[in-house]
């Protein structure tokens, strides 16, 4: 008794497939030397399949790498500007205390007292008799 008749449940006559198993129609009939060319012929098809993968994978690192290139460039302008326009801010707010220093003196009281001073003067040197 053959031990493929066991799984099988019953002696067959003529059985060539020991494993039980299918054989796809692309290699029925085929003898090894066929198979081993077949085989030879799908991994070439592979390796070409996985070479053009790792170019690709290699393009899109090389793309990741000069993308985060542009960030950091890019963040170093951010920072560049943002120090300017701190800065820039700082004076502006020292500039506009200035002014406001300037306002408020020009609208005191000393600047009427030394209008009326001129306007008295002018009416003295109006009314000096001149001889």
């Amino acid at each position: 008794i053959f031990r493929s008749s066991l799984m099988t449940g019953g002696v067959k006559r003529g059985v060539t497939n020991p494993w039980l198993l299918e054989e796809p129609e692309e290699t029925r009939g085929l003898g090894f030397d066929d198979l081993r060319q077949q085989q030879r012929r799908i991994i070439e098809e592979q390796d070409a399949g996985l070479d053009a993968l790792s170019s690709i994978i290699s393009r899109q690192k090389q793309m990741g790498q000069e993308i985060g290139n542009e960030l950091d460039e890019q963040n170093e302008i951010i920072d560049d500007l943002t120090n300017l326009v701190e800065n820039t801010d700082d004076r502006l707010r020292t500039q506009t205390r200035h002014v406001k220093m300037v306002d408020r003196k020009s609208t005191s009281c000393g600047m009427l007292v030394v209008i009326v001073l001129l306007l008295i003067a002018i009416v003295v040197v109006a009314l000096w008799p001149i001889n």
